[in-house]
């Protein structure tokens, strides 16, 4: 246990000469002191804490700035914010899409003719022999 305690004590003094710090204070038992509290935002009820509440600070005050009046928009303003046709803007992006799946469906549709046409030929073969 002994060995620890000097082996944390050494790595403690490493670092701080690391750091350029000073070395920590030590008390007569060997033992580092304790660190300073400081009471931001509590009110201790011990006297003794009580040295360590710190001053309340307060936030600089700022100019106030004033306040620029909205620009008020006219109704011709806003129409030409709306698009020209309601389904517009739908319209442009789906439409390539529905281009690509139609002429899949196209295509499913002639496949699907094929096959029956060519199953029914079978059929007429099977029922001349």
């Amino acid at each position: 246990m002994a060995e620890r305690k000097a082996r944390l004590k050494a790595l403690r003094q490493a670092k701080e000469a690391a750091e350029g710090g000073a070395p920590a204070e030590e008390t007569k038992d060997g033992g580092e002191e304790p660190p300073v509290l400081k009471f931001r935002n509590y009110l201790p009820k011990d006297e003794v804490l009580g040295e360590a509440v710190m001053k309340a600070t307060k936030a600089p005050e700022f100019e106030p700035v004033e306040a620029k009046p909205l620009a008020v928009a006219e109704e011709d303003d806003i129409y030409d914010l709306l698009p020209k046709r309601e389904n517009i803007d739908l319209k442009n992006h789906v439409e390539r899409k529905m281009q690509k799946l139609e002429r899949k469906t196209q295509r499913a549709m002639i496949e699907l003719m094929q096959a029956e046409e060519e199953r029914r030929m079978r059929e007429r073969g099977e029922e001349t022999d």
